[in-house]
């Protein structure tokens, strides 16, 4: 089995186990926020800041919770020495899995493990017949760590930190509030 093909296993493999694991959990809370990050700048992709995310938060058992996302970072546009202009877009799909390392009043404390999907998708606007558009998935592992605020009676602000270990590694740092929609059950965490 090819190197590859091993990855995409282990990718299914995980995906599936979230998808029983969602299953049974609780979708608790929903949210969004800005997304700010490394971005990617090579020779075909350059990236943009910031980033839009939407998110919901299911609640698996006492100390852990799913958080599946979704981001779309700003277009990124540069000109070329032949005056070629071309566009990047980038859009990343999450799916992580928090547990809680520590509560005090209003705050918690979490790491964060998950998946990341990549998106990457480039177009030119040129007369140059050779330069072609580009679409590219690329599949990544999240790692991190983040902070839960209570600020109202049903809005909680966040802040987390990760790192995307893919082939196109890149720090990821977002801010943002999720909101209870049916209630929060505690005052305190």
């Amino acid at each position: 089995m090819t190197k590859r093909t091993t990855r995409h296993f282990f990718l299914a493999f995980v995906f599936l186990i979230m998808i029983s694991t969602v299953a049974e959990a609780q979708f608790t809370r929903v949210g969004g926020g800005l997304t700010f990050s490394q971005g990617i700048d090579n020779t075909t992709y350059k990236t943009g800041n910031p980033g839009f995310n939407a998110r919901g938060v299911f609640d698996l058992a006492d100390r852990f919770w799913a958080v599946p996302s979704l981001t779309f970072y700003v277009p990124k546009s540069r000109t070329g020495t032949a005056g070629d202009k071309q566009t990047t877009w980038f859009f990343s799909f999450d799916g992580d899995v928090t547990f809680t390392l520590g509560t005090e009043k209003t705050l918690l404390f979490y790491a964060l493990a998950g998946f990341n999907i990549t998106n990457l998708y480039s177009g030119f606007k040129s007369d140059n017949p050779e330069l072609e558009s580009s679409y590219e998935v690329v599949p990544g592992l999240n790692i991190g760590t983040g902070i839960e605020m209570i600020v109202a009676e049903d809005i909680n602000a966040f802040t987390q930190i990760k790192y995307v270990v893919g082939k196109y590694q890149h720090l990821v740092i977002s801010i943002g509030v999720h909101y209870y929609i049916n209630g929060r059950r505690f005052r305190k965490w």
